[in-house]
């Protein structure tokens, strides 16, 4: 039996066409997109599934995240916040001041390794600098620079360029 009819279609269609049920190993009852079909109408009924879903299990949901990518678990994570004050370890702001009250895990994407907690905005600055400890101290030495100074010679450069040569 290579091929098996769906109730909801009344295709016969290849076993391919189904899903395998992992709690049978057999061929699910409908084909994919007749399955896919009903997902969509069942979605559409109940709009809160998720958000109530993940409410629910939230805490267990989060350290299953923090353990898969980082290897932490919320243990290690609060014992790391404690250890930096409860802050960001460059802004030094509070978590309370991020859209859902914590902090990102900051790591080394070369080594993989775990560096420490960082509000989200300080966590994409070092993200957008690719981790290079000489573009952030360029980064630096700009910020302590004048900037308007800097941007006013790259204006006058450009006038000058623009000016017809004297004879």
């Amino acid at each position: 039996m290579n091929t098996k009819r769906c109730p909801s279609c009344e295709i016969e269609k290849p076993l391919s066409a189904f899903w395998i049920r992992r709690d049978r190993n057999a061929p699910a009852s409908r084909c994919k997109p007749c399955s896919a079909d009903a997902q969509r109408v069942w979605r559409r009924k109940q709009p809160d599934y998720d958000k109530l879903r993940y409410q629910a299990v939230k805490t267990e949901t989060r350290e299953r995240h923090l353990i898969r990518k980082y290897g932490v678990s919320l243990a290690d994570y609060e014992s790391m916040l404690s250890a930096q004050g409860g802050r960001c370890c460059i802004c030094l702001c509070e978590p309370s001041s991020q859209a859902h009250g914590v902090f990102h895990v900051d790591h080394c994407h070369a080594t993989g390794r775990v560096r420490g907690l960082l509000c989200r905005g300080c966590n994409h600055v070092l993200g957008h600098l690719k981790d290079d400890p000489s573009a952030l101290r360029r980064a630096i030495a700009y910020l302590r620079a004048a900037p308007e100074i800097i941007g006013r010679a790259i204006l006058e450069a450009e006038a000058a360029l623009s000016r017809p040569e004297a004879a």
